[in-house]
């Protein structure tokens, strides 16, 4: 059985920055949220942030990024590309993250305060670790 194939396209050392600089900005919103108490809008800003700044890691590490239909893909591409101590731990903790997607951006039910601040956490470690790989 040959290696599952996954969609990826070509990402220059610019726009890994810009994926970057996304995630940050979807960061600002996303803490800005919570400190409004605005769990829907912090908890989609962390989802958000992260894939961004998954974007930006696999943009300045392996020149790519995922292209996959799914979410989860970029995981994968993450663990295969990425040769850092720390890639196991974060890889779990993006998995977490984009575990909250289809809750907070499709269910009809609210986010909770206790979601939006497990979430608010993962993110500022992952992002966190996503910036050290710039270093």
């Amino acid at each position: 059985m040959s290696p599952k194939k996954h969609r990826t396209r070509h990402v220059s050392e610019p726009e890994a920055k810009s994926y970057l600089k996304k995630a940050e900005e979807f960061y600002q919103t996303m803490l800005e949220s919570y400190r409004q108490r605005r769990w829907n809008s912090a908890g989609l800003n962390g989802v958000h942030c992260a894939i961004s700044a998954t974007d930006a890691a696999m943009g300045i590490k392996a020149k790519l990024r995922s292209a996959g239909e799914s979410h989860y893909e970029a995981i994968e591409l993450l663990n295969l590309h990425i040769k850092h101590e720390n890639v196991g731990t974060q890889s779990a903790r993006l998995t977490r993250i984009l575990g909250q997607k289809s809750i907070v951006e499709y269910d009809s039910r609210e986010f909770t305060e206790r979601e939006a601040s497990e979430i608010t956490k993962d993110v500022d470690r992952y992002l966190d670790w996503v910036k050290t790989l710039f270093e």
